[in-house]
């Protein structure tokens, strides 16, 4: 019952009937937790209930969620559970235990640096940028839930003129502009680094602070105009014009400073800015659609592509406009200029006889292949009730010159027509005889995709899964089979066949992921999944060890396997999964780290040691005694000259000695015995050359 009414979404009903449980006893705080917190606490959507039920509990209990909320592990769910405890005090201030509270702000100040330094040469773009999303979260919670607190507001200044990154700072200019709108010192320092502040994104958060709001102050706009005209940064000028567009579109002076830009600025990304903001915020204006339609013919193709789209959007009813567009669809010689006319005339213009025709001729003629896809997807998504249409994508399908048109043409079928009777035997037949894996992996995506996903599709998929002769193809017909007939009997026998008799070692990756995924609460599966750590493929064992991680993160016996694996695996790719996997999961933190040290100490993988060292400065490097043991790493870590680059361990640990420890007194005679007799020559120059840059 306390389920149903949680799930229902009723938040005072909810409420009452859990302080009525706990009242009465029939809900214990174990239970509320277990029952409650440690089910959903993952959940986002879940939060505001969360929240709800966390506000209506007496302070004692509620202290105790907040600290139980704290010291869960949520590196795999991106910390929630520090973000969803923060959201609970917020909506109870004054009324938790101190110590709880303090304990909370700690960790989110801790969380405030994740990642921080040298880790980033170890991350991917979107590692990278989940780092950053991390910590602007941890920074903003902070800035929100402490506001009164005293501490906060030096905290947040100290943190907008530090050395961190432009985006981290920027977070923090944020948070004092919107916390403390009234502290004529934050519109001083705002205006300061509007101007002077080295980072792009900083100066752009605080000049669109500025103007948020100080939209009357006698500065604002001079400094607006001075950003928009000589900022060093593209970024910073296009924020500022864009300000002054939203702000001061009445003003006769404003317009003539966005021509002069438009016309003038030396980054193409400003002019489009402005030639957009001009369209937008003066349409009314006389001359400003004589000046689009002069962009149209005489600006760079990318300022054509703009007069196209803004003329369509602000002008649909002139008819020169269409006729414009139909003339540049045809004429043009960017290819980009008539995909945006020909996008527009779909679009705005499809009543009009001769649109119909000339996309037809386009997607059929046209010399460029983008422009041929444009005028088909156009055709199809515009006109699919004229009978000629679907005739016409057919036969671009089974016979068109253009292997990617092939594959658009039947995309467009499958979506448009999938319950006509020539769908499904049009699919199958060019699958059965089309040359280009690509396109065949196209109708395997669009048959699995097809309402009617019947027994004889299954069959026919099955055969692909093992007989295709690309394996691309392969693969996508196991992960459409896994995903779209998971409710068969017949399916989860058929995947695990295929492990048995499969010899390519992506693919048994690949239906390790889709069974487990498929299947995770069978009760075989985990059972099947310990098989596969020990299978002699190591790209099987990584996957299995991802899984394992991924699916049953509170099983104890997760974390014993995945230490047996980090220790003990032939392969060092698997034994630094499995590292990583009970870094950034396991749940004793002081074991962990020590397990880690060891780890960085004596695998025999120059790579799996430097990752343990990563993994170690991303949630240890505050401990008592990293200094001396990054330098004993950097001193005495048997790498050899056959390593990479970003797998040096000796250079990975004075890397973080350099980054995180600089004020310790143990820096410079490390750094003088290097840069003269080491024989690493990546570590010797790295020392040189910081011996070089500080003045010691």
């Amino acid at each position: 019952m306390l389920q149903t009414k949680i799930a229902s979404q009723k938040f005072q009903t909810s409420t009452e009937l859990i302080n009525l449980q706990l009242n009465t006893a029939k809900l214990s705080l174990s239970e509320l937790k277990s029952q409650v917190f440690d089910r959903h606490w993952r959940q986002e959507s879940w939060h505001e209930i969360l929240v709800e039920i966390a506000a209506s509990l007496d302070p004692e209990t509620a202290s105790e969620i907040l600290e139980y909320l704290t010291d869960k592990n949520g590196k795999e769910q991106k910390f929630v559970n520090l973000f969803l405890a923060a959201k609970c005090l917020s909506r109870i201030p004054g009324r938790v235990n101190k110590q709880t509270e303090i304990k909370l702000l700690k960790a989110l100040k801790k969380l405030s640096q994740y990642g921080m330094g040298f880790l980033i040469l170890y991350q991917t773009g979107q590692e990278l940028q989940e780092t950053y999303q991390i910590r602007s979260q941890a920074i903003a919670a902070i800035a929100q839930t402490w506001k009164n607190d005293p501490q906060t507001l030096p905290w947040l200044k100290i943190l907008a003129h530090s050395n961190d990154s432009g985006e981290i700072r920027a977070t923090a200019v944020e948070a004092l502009a919107r916390g403390w709108p009234d502290n004529p010192e934050i519109y001083l320092m705002l205006k300061n680094l509007a101007t002077s502040d080295p980072s792009w994104a900083v100066r752009s958060t605080a000049v669109t602070e500025i103007a948020l709001a100080w939209p009357d102050s006698n500065d604002t706009r001079p400094l607006l105009t001075k950003l928009a005209l000589s900022d060093r940064s593209p970024a910073v000028r296009t924020c500022a014009l864009c300000i002054l567009a939203q702000n001061w579109h009445d003003r006769t002076d404003t317009l003539l400073l966005l021509r002069s830009i438009a016309d003038t600025d030396e980054n193409l990304g400003v002019q489009v800015a402005a030639w957009r903001a001009i369209a937008s915020a003066w349409r009314s204006v006389l001359g400003t659609f004589s000046l689009l339609k002069n962009l149209a013919h005489t600006g760079s193709s990318t300022l054509r592509t703009v007069a196209v789209q803004e003329l369509a959007s602000g002008w649909p009813t002139a008819p020169d406009v269409c006729l414009l567009l139909k003339t540049l669809a045809r004429e043009d010689s960017s290819k980009e200029v008539r995909i945006a006319a020909i996008a527009e005339l779909a679009a705005r213009w499809r009543d009009e006889p001769e649109i119909y025709p000339l996309l037809r001729t386009l997607g059929e003629s046209d010399e460029s292949s983008p422009v041929r896809i444009a005028a088909v997807q156009a055709v199809a998504s515009g006109w699919p009730d004229n009978p000629a249409t679907l005739p016409f994508l057919q036969n671009l399908a089974r016979g068109d010159r253009d292997s990617e048109l092939r594959e658009i043409a039947l995309q467009q079928i499958a979506a448009g027509w999938p319950d006509s009777p020539e769908t499904l035997p049009l699919l199958q037949q060019i699958a059965d005889s089309e040359d280009y894996w690509t396109v065949r992996e196209v109708v395997v995506e669009a048959v699995a995709a097809l309402p009617s996903g019947s027994l004889e599709v299954f069959v026919w998929l099955q055969n692909l899964a093992q007989s295709d002769r690309h394996l691309n193809v392969r693969e996508t017909a196991v992960k459409q089979i896994a995903s779209r007939w998971s409710y068969l009997g017949d399916t989860l026998p058929f995947l695990k066949s295929l492990v048995d008799s499969e010899q390519d070692s992506h693919l048994l990756s690949v239906l390790v992921c889709a069974i487990v995924g498929g299947w995770p609460e069978d009760s075989e599966t985990l059972s099947w999944l310990k098989l596969q750590l020990d299978s002699g493929d190591a790209v099987v064992r990584q996957a299995a060890v991802q899984e394992l991680a991924r699916h049953w993160p509170d099983n104890p016996e997760t974390w014993m396997l995945l230490e047996a694996k980090a220790e003990g695996d032939e392969s060092p790719a698997v034994r630094q999964m499995a590292l990583q996997k009970l870094a950034r999961g396991g749940t004793d933190e002081s074991q962990i780290f020590q397990w880690l040290q060891m780890r960085a100490q004596h695998d025999e993988d120059s790579q799996v040691r430097a990752i343990a060292l990563v993994e170690l400065m991303r949630g240890w490097k505050d401990s008592p005694g990293m200094f001396e043991f990054l330098r004993d790493r950097a001193l005495s870590d048997p790498y050899g000259p056959k390593g990479s680059f970003p797998y040096n361990p000796r250079f990975t640990a004075l890397e973080a000695i350099l980054e995180h420890y600089p004020e310790n007194s143990g820096v410079l005679p490390l750094l003088r015995s290097l840069a003269i007799s080491d024989t690493d020559e990546q570590v010797r120059a790295l020392a040189s050359l910081r011996l070089k840059s500080e003045e010691w």
